[in-house]
């Protein structure tokens, strides 16, 4: 498994493809294989690159709280680059990691050609709701005596992030499962403290001056936090897509892959007109 060394994190990421570089990362209890229907499509034209961030799946997850916080996930993500030697790439991220690559975008401005936001409330800045912070505080303490299985169990019953993806069929049930079973407890748990405490000055959002995509399903309950981005990023483009939730991108792959690629291409022409 390629890994690298990242601010003394051993942090996975995988590459497929060659071009301009495309870096995504997925959201909290995630992992790279969440963007297997995405691979083929985007790796015919760009160097698409998948990470784990830390406390996730096949990256080390390290044991104190005070080792996560979306300035370790934006300066990981930062590494990562200068690891892979990329001064410069397509950036973005779904929920959790839409606040990411969002935060990065904040911090390194000249690294992002543009930003990509997908069905992310956290990079919006607003309150979290009282519901999103319970069943939070029901996943860490799950996680934390219980263990994965349950954690499982319950966010495929309960959590409306993922719920709705589950129910589509047997084999989507399955793969948000093994989606947390590849999880460690106690990067989960932290992962999951620092998404309810973190904080984003939403006006920052206005200093934002790159090309941005923002996109949410039409039933995610982040689709209102999306469109608040979209209004604080002047100059970004809001796509929604038809009968998908929180995992638009697994929900429906086709029109997501469609409207990214679009997206990208518009970029492409402009980039390469100033090369």
């Amino acid at each position: 498994m390629p890994t690298a060394k990242i601010n003394g994190i051993n942090i996975y990421y995988e590459s497929h493809g060659a071009g301009f570089p495309l870096v995504f990362v997925y959201c909290i209890g995630g992992n790279t294989t969440q963007w297997e229907p995405q691979i083929p499509a985007f790796s015919e034209s760009y160097r698409f690159i998948v990470w784990d961030p830390r406390g996730h799946a096949n990256s080390e997850s390290p044991p104190n709280v005070e080792q996560y916080s979306q300035e370790h996930f934006a300066q990981d993500l930062e590494g990562l680059l200068d690891y892979l030697g990329i001064q410069q790439a397509y950036v973005g991220g779904l929920s959790m990691g839409g606040g990411i690559a969002t935060r990065f975008t904040i911090l390194h401005p000249q690294r992002v050609a543009a930003l990509l936001i997908f069905d992310s409330f956290s990079a919006s800045g607003l309150e979290t709701p009282p519901e999103a912070h319970r069943i939070r505080e029901e996943i860490i303490r799950l996680a934390e005596t219980e263990g994965m299985a349950a954690v499982a169990e319950y966010c495929i019953k309960n959590n409306p992030n993922v719920s709705q993806t589950a129910a589509l069929s047997k084999e989507q049930e399955n793969r948000v499962r093994q989606m947390y079973l590849s999880l460690d407890p106690a990067g989960l748990a932290q992962s999951t403290r620092m998404i309810s405490n973190a904080v984003l000055d939403a006006s920052l959002l206005e200093g934002i001056t790159v090309p941005t995509l923002v996109l949410a399903g039409q039933q995610d309950g982040a689709l209102p936090a999306c469109r608040f981005i979209h209004e604080k990023i002047n100059g970004s483009q809001l796509v929604v897509i038809p009968d998908a939730g929180h995992l638009s991108n697994l929900d429906q792959p086709e029109a997501f892959n469609h409207a990214v690629l679009e997206f990208l291409d518009g970029q492409n022409k402009i980039r390469t007109a100033f090369v």
